[in-house]
C-alpha cells in the first residue's frame, strides 16, 4: 500500500498511480459501505472510502441494539481529526495519477480537485463523530453546504501539492470544516474553503448530538468563532429567504433593481432589430444534461457523493462558459452550495446551467468574468414531480493565452450582456450579483 499514515491524532496520506495494486481490497461488505469504483472516483476519494467502510466493517460485529441508547460524547480538539493528503504528481512512476488529474490543456483538473475536497472533509467530519464506545454505530455524515470555493492562485501538474482539512467548529448536530490546497514549500493555500456538514443517527435519520469541540490557544479561539458567526450568517439568510416576498434573499432594493432589469430587456423582446448587438436573453445561454444516478457515485450512507454532483455540476458550467465567451473559460471560484436535498440511487438528475450576467469589475484585478448558474433537480417520471436538489454558482474569467492558464483583462476583451425574459430570471440575476458584490467587498477588507 503506497499510503503513508501517521498515527492518530493526525495522519497524512501520500498517493501514486498504483496506490490500489498494492494494497488489500476491500470485503464484500466494505464495498457496499464505501461504493468503491476505481475506474469513475478519484485515487482520493477511493482510499478515503476504502478507510472509511473498513472502519465501518468493524463496528458491525457488535449487535445492534433493540432500543435505543444515547451515544458516548467526549469533546475532542481539531488536530485528533485533522488529516491532510499529499498528491506526488512530481515523483517518478506516477504518470497515470497525474493523466488522472490532467485537463485537455494540460492543467489541474478542477472538478476532480471538487470531488476531492468534498471526500476529505467528509472524512475529517467522520473522524471527528466517532464515538470512543466500540458499541455506538457511526452516524451517517451528510453535507449541507459549501462556503465559497475560491482559487487564489493557479496550480500546476508540474509540483506536489496537498490537500488538508480540520474541523473549525462544531454546533449539536452540525460542524464547519476548513479545507485548505497548497503547493509544496508554499506559505500560502492556494485555496481555501469551509465545508459544513450534518450528522444524522443511521436508524432514525435524525439529526444526530456530535462530539463538542476542545480548543485551545488564540487561533482556534478566534477560528471557532468565525465558523460560528458564518452559522449564524447562513441561518440568517434561510430566514430571510422563507420571508420574503419572491422566496429569494433580496432587498427592496434587489426587487427594484430586478423591476427595473426586465423593462431593460423590453427592447430586446419587443423590438430585436432596435436592440444593441452585444445583448442576449439568458435562455439562449442555457444548457441542459440529465443522467441517471449510478450506485458507483454513492457515498458510505447510500446516496449519491456530493462532491461527484459539484464535478458534473462544474463541468457543465465550463462548457456553458465556454460557449458563451468563445474562449476557454478559467475556474475563478463556486460560490456557496446548499444541499437541499439527498440524491439516491436511481434518481434521474437534471442539471440547468445558463450565464446569469458577466462583469468588467467585479474581479479586483480588472478581469473579465462569467457568472454561471447550475440548477440540480431529481425528476420523478412516476409521479410527475421534481424537486431541486442543488443551485451551484461558479465564476470563470476567459482565457488571455488560449491555454485556459490565465484569465483576460476586462479592457481586453468584449462580453455580450445577460438579459432576463421574466421576472423569475431577473430576480436570479440580481440575487446572484449582490451576493457575488458582497463577497467582493469582504475580500478588500
Amino acid at each position: 500500500q503506497a499510503t503513508k499514515v501517521r498515527s492518530t491524532p493526525h495522519y497524512e496520506q501520500s498517493f501514486r498511480s498504483s496506490h490500489m495494486e498494492d494494497s488489500e481490497p476491500c470485503s464484500p461488505h466494505a464495498q457496499l459501505l464505501c461504493g468503491v469504483t476505481w475506474a469513475a472516483s478519484t485515487p482520493i476519494v477511493d482510499e478515503l472510502w476504502k478507510r472509511r467502510a473498513e472502519r465501518a466493517e468493524k463496528g458491525t460485529s457488535s449487535p445492534r441494539k433493540a432500543e435505543y441508547v444515547k451515544r458516548s460524547l467526549s469533546a475532542k480538539s481539531p488536530e485528533q481529526s485533522a488529516t491532510s493528503i499529499t498528491y506526488d504528481f512530481t515523483k517518478p512512476g506516477n504518470e497515470a495519477l497525474v493523466d488522472r488529474y490532467r485537463n485537455p490543456w494540460g492543467l489541474l483538473r478542477a472538478g476532480r480537485l471538487l470531488e476531492d475536497l468534498d471526500a476529505l472533509a467528509g472524512t475529517v467530519a467522520y473522524q471527528h463523530c466517532r464515538s470512543e464506545n466500540p458499541e455506538d454505530e457511526d452516524l451517517h455524515i451528510v453535507t449541507a453546504s459549501v462556503d465559497r470555493i475560491k482559487y487564489l492562485a493557479r496550480p500546476s501538474l508540474d509540483e506536489d501539492f496537498s490537500l488538508s482539512g480540520q474541523v473549525s467548529w462544531v454546533g449539536r448536530s452540525s460542524m464547519e470544516i476548513q479545507m485548505c490546497a497548497q503547493v509544496k514549500d508554499s506559505k500560502e493555500p492556494f485555496l481555501v474553503s469551509y465545508f459544513t456538514f450534518v450528522a444524522r443517527d443511521p436508524s432514525t435519520g435524525r439529526a444526530a448530538e456530535i462530539n463538542p469541540l476542545k480548543i485551545s490557544g488564540k487561533e482556534e479561539e478566534e477560528r471557532f468563532e468565525k465558523g460560528k458567526q458564518r452559522d449564524a450568517v447562513r441561518k440568517q439568510q434561510r430566514q430571510a429567504v422563507k420571508q420574503s416576498a419572491v422566496g429569494r434573499a433580496l432587498s427592496v432594493d434587489g426587487i427594484a433593481a430586478a423591476t427595473e432589469l426586465l423593462d431593460t430587456a423590453k427592447t430586446l423582446q419587443m423590438m430585436p432589430s432596435l436592440a444593441q448587438n452585444d445583448e442576449i436573453f439568458l435562455a439562449e445561454t442555457r444548457l441542459q444534461n440529465t443522467l441517471t444516478a449510478m450506485p458507483q457515485h454513492r457515498n458510505t450512507a447510500g446516496r449519491i457523493f456530493g462532491g461527484f454532483l459539484m464535478r458534473r455540476a462544474y463541468e457543465l458550467a465550463h462548457a456553458t462558459a465556454y460557449l458563451f465567451g468563445g474562449r476557454k473559460p478559467v475556474f475563478h471560484e463556486l460560490d456557496e452550495v446548499t444541499f437541499r436535498a439527498p440524491v439516491e440511487q436511481g434518481d434521474l438528475l437534471r442539471l440547468d446551467s445558463c450565464v446569469l450576467y458577466t462583469s468588467a469589475k467585479m474581479d479586483p484585478a480588472g478581469l473579465a468574468t462569467v457568472h454561471v448558474a447550475v440548477i440540480a433537480t431529481v425528476l420523478t417520471p412516476e409521479k410527475r414531480k421534481t424537486l431541486v436538489s442543488n443551485t451551484f454558482n461558479f465564476t470563470f474569467g476567459l482565457s488571455a493565452d488560449g491555454k485556459g492558464g490565465k484569465s483576460a483583462l476586462a479592457k481586453d476583451i468584449h462580453l455580450r450582456r445577460v438579459l432576463p425574459s421574466s421576472l423569475e430570471e431577473a430576480y436570479r440575476i440580481i440575487e446572484a450579483y449582490e451576493n457575488d458584490l458582497r463577497q467582493r467587498q469582504d475580500d478588500m477588507e
